[in-house]
Parts: structure tokens; C-alpha cells; sequence
């Protein structure tokens, strides 16, 4: 599954937007239309990570899960703080976020597997985007970069909570490979499927980021298509 995600990664590391975070050079626009998106998805993902627990087979995987419920609670908290008069500063104004295109499409994705009740089918939705950011922040130390505000630690996770054998990588990855060796070849497929299709929307939110892409934008080009 990794080995095929490696394209994925690649193709992040070297996108206009992922660049522009490392070198500085995004504009505030851009800037903020990855805050706000990104705020919009962090919160979509609070309900993903209800249903892994809610969904766990072993007192041990909803302790995984839990864990990492409450750190991502502690990465929306300062997000609250930082952004600008059009951003949410309170839990309520979450809820109230415009979401545009590529963000919805990624979401519902994601949330399309909650009624499996499945932590295989679920898990893998997930997993994939926390793999491809610590895979970025592993790639951003090793490269030049501007070290401004602009770059705002888009790419970097807290590598001792996700790193090692006792990280929430290494630990999905054993939840999934235990759920897999249960399942059926097609779960085995579908499984696969999503956490490669994950992958794929990670790319395609760098380039609505870095167009700021908006329904606007989607209408226009509908409604301005020539025969």
C-alpha cells in the first residue's frame, strides 16, 4: 500500500504550493485559504475519529484512537487564535466555515466510510493524509526554507507522537494489518482503494490551495464551456 502510495508523495513534495511553504513565497490569499480549508477538514475529522473508537475491536484500538481524539483537539485550539476576522475564534464558528470544492469532494470521501462500521475500511481514509504529512515534514527538514511566518509549520507534525514503534503511525498501520488478516480479499481491495484515493485528494487540495479554488470558479467554467 505505501509502495504505491509513493507517487502521491512525490508528487506533493514537489507541488507549487508545497514550495511556496518551504521558500515563503505563497501569498496571504493562499495562506489563507489553506487556514480556512484546512481548519474546515481538522473538524471533519473529529467526527472520523468518534466512529474509529466507537468502531474498535479492542480496548487497546480505542485507546489509539482516543489519544489521538485528544491531540486533535490540542492542534485546533491555538488554530482558533491565530487566524484572522473571517475565521472561526470559537467551537461554534467551526461549524460555519464556507467549504469549497476540492475540500468537500476530500471530506465526503473520508466520511463516505463511516457507515461501513468497518476500522478497515475507515482507518485507511485517515491514516493516509497523517503518513503523507509526516512524510512532508521529514522532507521540508532537509530542504532550504524560509523560516517566516509564511511558513507557519504547515508540514511539520510532532514526530515523537508519530514516529517510532510506539507512534500513531506504526500503531494504524498494526490496526489495519490486524483488521486486514480478518477480512476478505475485496475488504482487503477496498481497503487499499481508499487509502490510495486519500492520497490522490492530498494532491489535488495542494492545487486548490494553491489556486484558491472556489465554487465561484467551478461555476464559471460550467457555466462558460464552449461546444
Amino acid at each position: 500500500m505505501l509502495a504505491e502510495a509513493q507517487p502521491y508523495l512525490l508528487a506533493s513534495e514537489q507541488h507549487p504550493f508545497v514550495q511556496g511553504i518551504l521558500h515563503g513565497d505563497l501569498t496571504p490569499a493562499q495562506l489563507h485559504y489553506y487556514d480556512q480549508q484546512d481548519l474546515s477538514f481538522e473538524y471533519n475529522e473529529i467526527a472520523l475519529i468518534n466512529t474509529l473508537i466507537d468502531c474498535s475491536t479492542t480496548t487497546q484500538q480505542a485507546l489509539v484512537f482516543q489519544k489521538r481524539q485528544s491531540l486533535q483537539f490540542a492542534y485546533i485550539a491555538p488554530w482558533l487564535n491565530r487566524g484572522g476576522a473571517d475565521m472561526p475564534h470559537d467551537w461554534a464558528g467551526l461549524k460555519q466555515i464556507p467549504i469549497q470544492p476540492m475540500n468537500q469532494l476530500y471530506q465526503q470521501h473520508m466520511t463516505g466510510t463511516l457507515d461501513s462500521r468497518s476500522v478497515l475500511q475507515i482507518l485507511p481514509a485517515f491514516a493516509a493524509g497523517e503518513w503523507l504529512y509526516v512524510e512532508l515534514g521529514e522532507f521540508a527538514k532537509k530542504q532550504v526554507r524560509d523560516e517566516s511566518p509564511a511558513y507557519r509549520n504547515l508540514l511539520t507534525f510532532d514526530t515523537a507522537a508519530f514516529h517510532g514503534p510506539d507512534g500513531y503511525l506504526q500503531q494504524f498501520w498494526q490496526i489495519i494489518d490486524q483488521a486486514a488478516h480478518l477480512a476478505t480479499p475485496a475488504e482487503q481491495a477496498q481497503a487499499k482503494a481508499t487509502f490510495l484515493k486519500s492520497c490522490l485528494l492530498e494532491c489535488y487540495f495542494w492545487e486548490a490551495a494553491y489556486q484558491c479554488e472556489t465554487w465561484a470558479d467551478w461555476q464559471k467554467r460550467a457555466l462558460t464551456r464552449k461546444p
